[in-house]
């Protein structure tokens, strides 16, 4: 089945500002590849914060909250966060637009909801590519770069190089460190974020009109989920993002742990709000397909059921009842051979989900929302202690 506009299907990019950004780098005859833009991301952000801290004394300040180079966190976000958010348009975004491929490749729309799901891919491209969600994006921003941080979660006591002022021994003075992370690196890396945010909500909006046709799904698919088992699998792909928060917050907790002398116990409800917010946001939409599943699970079941008595009601006429007058053999009989392979497909309607992912997804997003968290443990116990327990329970 062919798609009018199957070209504009596609969640990892496109809108205003990064059309711009293309074109500038065309321009200067860079290619626009995800080296090249994550080696410009720090350019513009750690090149000049790193350059300003060196200028006041505040790369290695008299403190760990003063100096630029002891703060983790600043690694992780500007190294690693940012990073794998541009590396996850080579990442999710396939992946996102084989899944939505995959509704009329497997046939799961039906010929005459063809147009209407050509028009949820017209209504996302337009959202993509809209002018006011990238200007409202830059807006939100800069707004949460000054009101939205991490002291806000984890309040007073972490690095204050990030300041805007800076005392001196003549008075305090405006800090061009703390200027130029507020207005200009916080604002590019939050704008990473939330484009990434916008682009999975236009994702998830196509995903909602998909899910309000009439789909075509099989009750009796291998996946358990009607056919629709794929977009399990596609969303664990957003465990990415889920790694590079956690990556973040860890961070800041190994600077509050080292530094601050804070006990690993006081981080225990962000990580948890933080694991429940990645399965409620990346898996939870996905329940919006429940209703399809149900009724084709009903209906299924129905028609199954019907069948089956039909078939047993022969086969029990041919080989049971009239036993004594069939002069053919049970054994090797196709017969014998359907009927178990109805009774399999009775079984699999019976143990299909309603919902298009299964505790695979769920543990594989936990555990790699976790990953970063791991090496705080190394913080309160010995690695010594540590191979000593691995050690017994291996042998």
């Amino acid at each position: 089945m062919h798609l009018a506009n199957e070209a504009e299907l596609y969640f990892e990019r496109g809108g205003p500002i990064q059309r711009f950004a293309h074109r500038c780098a065309m321009g200067c005859g860079i290619a626009d590849t995800a080296r090249w833009r994550i080696l410009a991301f720090l350019i513009l952000t750690w090149c000049p914060l790193l350059g300003f801290a060196i200028l006041e004394g505040r790369a290695m300040g008299e403190t760990a909250r003063d100096s630029l180079l002891l703060d983790f966190a600043t690694y992780a976000r500007f190294f690693l966060a940012v990073p794998l958010l541009i590396v996850a348009e080579q990442l999710v975004g396939p992946r996102l637009r084989a899944a939505g491929l995959q509704f009329v490749q497997g046939g799961y729309v039906r010929a005459a909801d063809v147009p209407a799901f050509e028009q949820a891919i017209a209504r996302g491209a337009r959202w993509r590519e809209s002018f006011w969600a990238d200007l409202i994006l830059v807006v939100i921003a800069f707004a949460a770069s000054w009101g939205f941080t991490a002291e806000t979660i984890y309040g007073e006591g972490l690095a204050t190089w990030r300041a805007t002022t800076r005392a001196t021994s003549s008075g305090t003075v405006v800090s061009l460190t703390g200027l130029w992370y507020h207005l200009v690196s916080l604002p590019i890396l939050q704008y990473f974020w939330y484009r990434w945010l916008w682009r999975l909500t236009v994702w998830l909006g196509f995903l909602w009109s998909v899910s309000r046709l009439k789909l075509n799904l099989v009750g009796t698919h291998a996946d358990q989920a009607g056919g629709l088992g794929f977009l399990g699998t596609a969303h664990t792909s957003l465990g990415i993002f889920a790694f590079g928060l956690s990556a973040v917050l860890s961070a800041e907790a190994a600077f509050l742990m080292v530094f601050q002398a804070a006990e690993i116990d006081s981080f225990k409800v962000p990580f948890a709000a933080l694991l429940a917010a990645v399965e409620l946001v990346f898996l939870g939409p996905l329940v919006m397909f429940a209703p399809a599943l149900v009724q084709t699970r009903l209906d299924w079941l129905q028609k199954y059921s019907l069948l089956v008595a039909e078939y047993n009601r022969d086969f029990h006429e041919k080989w049971v009842a009239s036993r004594t007058v069939e002069s053919g053999s049970l054994l090797g009989s196709s017969d014998i051979q359907s009927l178990a392979d109805l009774g399999n497909s009775f079984e699999f309607i019976r143990a299909m989900k309603v919902i298009p992912f299964g505790v695979r997804a769920i543990i594989q997003l936990a555990l790699v929302t976790s990953l970063p968290c791991l090496p705080l443990i190394l913080l309160v116990v010995p690695i010594g202690q540590i191979l000593e327990l691995l050690a017994r329970a291996v042998f």
